[in-house]
């Protein structure tokens, strides 16, 4: 193991920019807690621009501000968002088609609607007392609430809830979707990687650089790691189009 996270640590310096800033962007500040479940949802093996636009227009056509905490007029609440989605309970189609503008399925096979997974795990936070960002950061890590969360078809991974803790800002988590995966299996030299080892590594790598990056965490790290992943893939993408 040690051994593993000194390669890694030696690919993130190679690869990464300075790692006392943090990202750049808006990453982890959404302006209330219903988009970060929009964006954990809808993130899972999709590309971002097509959540970006899923979060922006459910933004646009409710009049929600999208970017920045602490606004004038507040956060809205886990409720306020079931409110909205309530009159589309088992009519997920609907859902889908009218409110999210985005069909995408938590899973090719027997996969559900991200659209119905969405309001489940909105219920399901609803259920456990989960309204506001405050809500998630006091009870969040709850062993219930996340095995509740996993038990919706297509979460049963757990890469979207932790996504979610930290869209909502939790800065201990790592999403080890398939950018933070290939990047640590790179660094080891090997074709692939458990999720599961990947953020392990990743959180470990984070506390052993920590003494000479301060304010780096393990979800600024992944954030690091995932922008620049993605950007050697559309490097390679661009070259075999040419």
């Amino acid at each position: 193991m040690t051994d593993n996270i000194n390669k890694l640590i030696a690919h993130i310096r190679c690869s990464l920019d300075d790692l006392s800033t943090p990202p750049s962007g808006a990453a982890y500040e959404y302006a209330s807690l219903p988009l970060c479940v929009i964006d954990a949802v809808f993130s899972i093996a999709a590309r971002y621009e097509s959540t970006e636009r899923t979060v922006n227009d459910f933004c646009s056509r409710h009049q929600w501000r999208k970017d920045g905490r602490e606004g004038p007029r507040g956060e809205h609440t886990i409720t306020d968002f079931l409110q909205i989605l309530q009159p589309y309970e088992n009519r997920w189609d609907n859902l889908a088609n009218d409110l999210f503008h985005n069909r995408q399925r938590t899973s090719s096979r027997s996969g559900i609607l991200k659209a119905e997974a969405v309001y489940r795990f909105s219920k399901t936070l609803q259920i456990f007392g989960i309204e506001t960002f405050a809500d998630v950061l006091r009870s969040g890590l709850r062993d219930d609430l996340r095995c509740a969360i996993k038990n919706i078809p297509g979460q049963r991974s757990g890469l979207s809830y932790t996504y979610f803790l930290m869209l909502a800002g939790n800065e201990d988590g790592v999403k080890a979707d398939r950018m933070v995966t290939r990047f640590v299996a790179d660094a080891l030299g090997v074709a692939s990687v458990t999720s599961e080892l990947a953020g392990d590594l990743v959180r470990k790598a984070s506390a052993l650089l920590r003494t000479e990056f301060p304010k780096l965490t393990p979800s600024t790290l992944d954030n690091k790691i995932w922008k620049y992943q993605r950007s050697q893939d559309d490097i390679v993408s661009e070259n075999c189009r040419r």
